[in-house]
């Protein structure tokens, strides 16, 4: 393939030239447009010697441009069916690719294994809109430098959101837990081949260096948020009972002694507010 052709050029002639079919049930909507890509490449705050972990790197214009930038990367793809694309797209790059569920594979040991133990790294990738929740919850737990995904523009919204808004919602609140989080770029739908139904943005994470709850209660705390948004018109002293095993007399002390009102719910939770809760959840049944 002449070296002179764009990356997008490239990729569109090596899709073609192998007979790739989209899946949609891989939710697979490539942005094949260079300076979309240079742009996130650039927004992500890629340079030369970071260490990026890429998630599902399609035809590979943003591994190439990451590559060009002088980082390296390690990217995960689900779908086979794109290797000789990749290979075209890459060229002589030197990129590592791994062919595995990014949501059932070891990513703290395949990045320890590319970068070196407790290397520091940073995850980039156009996310699948179908894994987007789950895949952030799997993500900020391991504790990367820095997390920028292309989501659908609404749950790059979501995690926007506010206590008390509508759309504040568990993994909202976890995301803010583990990061700040900024809404850095737009990308309407039509930038993507094929062209998804809604448009997208860049979600960028910042991750916190210091975390408000010790490290030996932070899956605890996390539970209680995942608890506290299980039926959101319950209040929270009924959630607590159903998702703990509380009694209600042990829901409503543990709401009284982290000062909130017994009629509140999940939902109205800021982050200080679950983490009074869990300390007194944290009191009652260590002693």
């Amino acid at each position: 393939m002449p070296d002179e052709l764009s990356l997008s050029l490239r990729a569109r002639v090596a899709l073609e030239a192998h007979g790739f079919h989209f899946t949609h049930s891989l939710g697979q909507n490539f942005l094949l447009d260079d300076h979309a890509v240079a742009e996130i490449v650039a927004r992500a705050g890629v340079k030369a010697g970071d260490h990026i972990l890429e998630i599902g790197p399609g035809a590979g214009l943003l591994t190439a441009m990451m590559a060009d930038a002088g980082a390296d990367v390690l990217a995960v793809e689900l779908d086979r069916a794109v290797e000789p694309v990749l290979r075209d797209v890459l060229g002589e790059r030197s990129v590592r690719i791994v062919f595995a569920d990014c949501m059932k594979a070891d990513l703290k040991a395949l990045t320890a294994e590319a970068f070196g133990e407790n290397a520091p790294f940073s995850i980039v990738a156009n996310l699948p809109y179908y894994i987007t929740a789950d895949f952030l919850m799997r993500a900020v737990r391991l504790s990367p430098e820095r997390i920028t995904v292309m989501v659908q523009k609404e749950a790059a919204e979501r995690m926007l959101s506010q206590p008390g808004d509508k759309n504040w919602c568990a993994t909202a609140a976890t995301v803010r837990y583990f990061a700040e989080p900024s809404m850095v770029m737009e990308a309407p739908a039509s930038l993507f081949t094929p062209p998804p139904h809604v448009d997208s943005a860049l979600l960028r994470l910042e991750m916190r260096e210091t975390r408000a709850v010790p490290a030996e209660r932070e899956e605890a705390f996390l539970n209680l948020i995942q608890v506290a948004f299980r039926m959101r018109r319950k209040t929270l002293a009924n959630n607590l009972t159903a998702g703990l095993s509380l009694s209600r007399t042990d829901a409503l002390r543990a709401l009284e002694a982290a000062g909130l009102d017994e009629r509140v719910r999940g939902e109205t939770l800021t982050l200080a507010d679950f983490e009074r809760l869990a300390e007194a959840l944290h009191e009652k049944y260590s002693n």
